[in-house]
């Protein structure tokens, strides 16, 4: 069953900090670094996430599905500024996480996710003034 579009509302409430995204990333590449399968990594750290703050949890999973879908179809990888320039992701991974972590979700096509070209340019805004633009 889809996530209906009323969902999305409740998780653009959530106020959440990139530190808060990159926690849930690091407990789960500990889960699979102490041995547990790929799959029991995902459910394991939603488990943690809901023991603590479930409303908090929920925002966070559907972030990070929201950005993994993005990375997954290798959205990132295809900008190109107006000069011309690239931008390439493993430079870009702290701005993309902040972007996860504060820009609103959008029910589009019956996903959940993240609406494209004003996350790119939120991760561009939020990339260039750390210096993170390749040339």
């Amino acid at each position: 069953m889809k996530p209906c579009a009323g969902l999305v509302g409740d998780l653009n409430a959530v106020s959440l900090k990139a530190e808060e995204l990159t926690d849930a990333i690091m407990a789960a590449i500990d889960a699979y670094e102490q041995g547990e399968c790929h799959l029991m990594t995902g459910v394991i750290t939603t488990m943690q996430l809901f023991m603590t703050a479930p409303h908090k949890a929920k925002a966070i999973i559907f972030r990070l599905q929201a950005l993994g879908l993005m990375i997954e179809t290798d959205e990132i990888t295809s900008w190109i500024r107006s000069d011309g320039s690239r931008v390439g992701p493993t430079n870009v991974q702290k701005a993309l996480v902040s972007a996860a972590a504060e820009h609103p979700l959008s029910f589009i096509d019956g996903d959940i996710l993240f609406e494209k070209e004003s996350f790119l340019r939120r991760v561009l805004e939020l990339a260039e003034p750390q210096g993170h633009i390749m040339n």
